[in-house]
């Protein structure tokens, strides 16, 4: 009998780290969040069941310091319910986001002392209204709490300049079929606006003087305008995607 209920205790530990296994879940991402293999990752997120729905604990993989902690529907990061907290260095709150429906709604920075720094909500369109405060809360005004990277002119200095510099009919002195050809670039732009770390990460199979057509554009191209975080440039990357349109015969 004594024999007997021994061996059930044994089954019953047997059995619950399987059980603590089934309900936590470690996924490892690149610097640009996209979930990669362990030995290429900066960052993992340790996903464990709490009330329903997943809790997530990300963590510096180099520092092993926590980066952020939130609730989410899935174990995707893309996937928040309610506020998901970011942490300085240090420890302390860098930055909250809140998520409704799946949606970003509200990023909100704070300064070391705990208090407001900047405020942006968004909406269906993008950043919808954007506001800061100096550490004794009074409101700054022009401050840029974020903006992408993009080319001087915006999108219409952009095409002028493909317009003028790009070789559009490559496809055609090939004698490839009528059509668009793409081709995307994956590029960084520095604090000081200039494109660096230019590859392509998709293109045309059958158009590789279209590759390297896109890449002479990239690394020649002028000074971008700088992404801005909380009213200072910061070095981002980007992707861009650069279409050859073939005359027609």
């Amino acid at each position: 009998m004594n024999k007997i209920f021994f061996l059930a205790i044994i089954a019953a530990f047997a059995w619950l780290p399987s059980f603590s296994q089934a309900d936590t879940i470690v996924k490892y991402y690149s610097k640009d969040g996209k979930e990669v293999p362990k030995e290429s990752a900066v960052s993992f997120i340790k996903f464990f069941k709490q009330s329903g729905l997943w809790h997530g604990k990300e963590y510096d993989m180099k520092k092993n310091i926590l980066t952020s902690e939130g609730d989410y529907n899935e174990t995707n990061p893309a996937t928040g319910v309610g506020g998901v907290n970011h942490f300085k260095e240090d420890g302390t709150l860098d930055y909250t986001m809140e998520y409704g429906d799946g949606k970003l709604l509200e990023r909100t920075y704070f300064y070391k002392s705990g208090n407001k720094k900047a405020y942006t909500m968004y909406g269906e369109n993008g950043k919808q209204i954007s506001k800061a405060w100096d550490d004794n809360g009074k409101e700054i005004k022009n401050f840029v709490t974020e903006r992408e990277a993009q080319f001087k002119g915006g999108e219409d200095g952009w095409k002028k300049y493909l317009e003028k510099n790009l070789n559009a009919t490559i496809p055609t002195a090939l004698g490839l079929p009528v059509g668009n050809y793409e081709v995307q670039v994956q590029f960084v732009v520095a604090k000081d606006g200039i494109p660096t770390n230019v590859k392509v990460l998709s293109a045309p199979a059958k158009c590789k003087a279209c590759q390297t057509e896109s890449l002479r554009i990239m690394k020649e191209s002028p000074a971008w305008e700088p992404a801005i975080l909380n009213n200072e440039p910061v070095t981002v990357e980007t992707t861009k995607t650069i279409t050859f349109e073939p005359v027609k015969k």
